[in-house]
């Protein structure tokens, strides 16, 4: 008899001192990293300003400082992580981004292969998990959606 799991293809995107977990599909693209733009010196710190992609503004947020972070370093690997936005303002920002320290990798998922982590989260950890032995953060993209909308 043949368990029928289902694989989820994933992306390990990674940030100082860990890795976010993230099905394939929720990632748009990833692109070299570019100097986002702030419009105003008014925004939180997490807030890294907008990038053009495919001909629209983006912006852009530091997962590690939205996550309280004091401060991040930029890696010279760093890339743009576009992301597919599923929140409650999706009409009105279909996408935002998050800065990466490096180039995300691929990753086959099944439930057998996931562990739920004991450790403390923080505000934009939807989970802590064990993936095959690798610890990653699955993260909370409706707070991270609601943290970047008022300034788009």
């Amino acid at each position: 008899m043949s368990e029928n799991l289902e694989i989820i293809s994933s992306l390990y995107l990674p940030v100082s001192n860990t890795k976010l977990l993230l099905p394939n599909v929720s990632v748009a693209e990833v692109v070299d990293f570019q100097e986002p733009e702030k419009n105003s010196n008014e925004t939180p710190d997490y807030y890294l300003g907008t990038v053009k992609w495919r001909g629209i503004s983006v912006p852009v947020l530091s997962y590690e400082l939205a996550n309280g972070a004091s401060k991040v370093r930029r890696s010279k690997q760093a890339r743009i992580a576009v992301i597919n936005n599923i929140g409650e303002h999706t009409g009105k920002m279909p996408f935002f981004a998050l800065m990466t320290q490096g180039i995300p990798r691929l990753v086959k998922i099944s439930e057998d292969l996931i562990k739920a982590s004991r450790k403390k989260t923080g505000p934009a950890d939807a989970a802590l998990v064990r993936v095959d032995g690798e610890d990653a953060v699955i993260p909370d993209v409706n707070y991270l959606e609601s943290l970047v909308f008022p300034y788009a």
